[in-house]
């Protein structure tokens, strides 16, 4: 009696699928793949460039609060009271008026200030002692000094009522610059909160875009080469305009290590390209074939034209002229070369024009 292994393997599956079926779903998958990345590439495109809009805006608003800021720091270090309201002109006569003739005020807070006028009847004062730790403490953050507490207050300042309490300021006089103080330290820091948010969000923004230039699920692409010194010379010159440089050279920390290798990227922690050196090339390494090529970002249009132009410079062979490829999608601003070994190298701008 035949075993059942015996019989399952001679019995073939019936279908009505042809037989190039899986290969024609699994192009169509791929093409689904590359169309959903694709969808996805310009998403992002659109955020960065939106990103980048709101980063200009942000930096532009806080020039104008950093002036603002520097404005209103240099009224209060004034000499004079900025604080005075100059809206309307003062009436002629005040009995709190201090005329040219009036004694200077007093710079010891503790003085009776016998050359001072006396307290008018009914008037409320508080002492220059306390009016000046009150002005003190509404701008504790901010160096002022007695002479310019004193430049405030000086119309309303009185001698002692009683011999050794030290000199008098008007009650209203030092209500009236409290609270115009309170609200001007309150503007400036508002300002300074809205300055420290614009900060936060353009450090959040670098973050993604630094996430997004080096997270990247391919590590890296690695090419054999026929002679070190020649692409050494090509990469170095073509990739200067991209913002990626020689980050590794064997022969500069390894003389000895065969093969001799070089690799490229934005920085030692992420190398981005490596080229492997082989002295029989031609019978060891493999030749590009159809369709294979590496696509490089780059940051603006003008570097696109730049790497084309330099890689034909340099050995390289031009396979496509700077320009739009809108079948391959919007804004795709690209160019493609060989390098001097063969390899079929793209670079590419996804930036809408203008806002690179």
């Amino acid at each position: 009696m035949p075993r059942q292994s015996d019989l399952k393997n001679h019995t073939s599956k019936f279908s009505t699928k042809s037989p190039d079926h899986d290969a024609a779903r699994q192009r169509e998958n791929q093409r689904r793949h590359r169309a959903r990345v694709k969808s996805r590439m310009v998403e992002l495109e659109d955020a960065l460039s939106s990103t980048q809009r709101e980063l200009d805006k942000a930096l532009k608003q806080i020039e104008n609060l950093t002036t603002e800021v520097e404005r209103l720091n240099s009224l209060i270090q004034t000499s004079s009271n900025p604080l005075q309201d100059t809206s309307s002109p003062a009436p002629a006569s005040s009995s709190t008026e201090c005329h040219a003739s009036c004694p200077p005020a007093v710079d010891d807070p503790d003085n009776d200030g016998p050359f001072l006028p006396p307290p008018l009847p009914g008037e409320s004062t508080i002492s220059c002692r306390e009016a000046y730790s009150i002005i003190k403490n509404r701008i504790a953050h901010s160096d002022i000094d007695n002479a310019t507490i004193n430049e405030w207050l000086k119309q309303g300042f009185r001698r002692a009522s009683v011999p050794g309490s030290g000199c008098q300021v008007q009650t209203h006089l030092l209500r009236k610059i409290s609270s115009r103080m309170v609200a001007t330290f309150s503007f400036i820091s508002v300002v300074l909160s809205l300055i420290s948010a614009v900060f936060f969000l353009i450090s959040m923004a670098a973050t993604l875009l630094r996430i997004m230039s080096h997270h990247n699920h391919l590590s890296h692409i690695s090419l054999p080469i026929r002679s070190l010194p020649h692409s050494r010379q090509f990469y170095s010159t073509v990739l200067e305009p991209l913002g990626l440089s020689l980050v590794y050279d064997s022969t500069v920390s390894n003389p000895n290590k065969t093969p001799r290798i070089l690799g490229y990227g934005h920085d030692s922690e992420h190398e981005l390209l490596n080229l492997f050196e082989y002295s029989d090339y031609d019978n060891s390494a493999a030749k590009p074939g159809p369709g294979f090529h590496v696509a490089f970002n780059a940051p603006s249009r003008e570097a696109v034209k730049e790497f084309h132009r330099k890689a034909l410079e340099n050995g390289g062979k031009d396979r496509g002229e700077p320009g739009l490829r809108e079948g391959y999608g919007r804004n795709y601003f690209a160019a493609f070369v060989e390098d001097v070994d063969g390899w079929r190298l793209e670079i590419v701008c996804r930036v809408v024009e203008g806002e690179e």
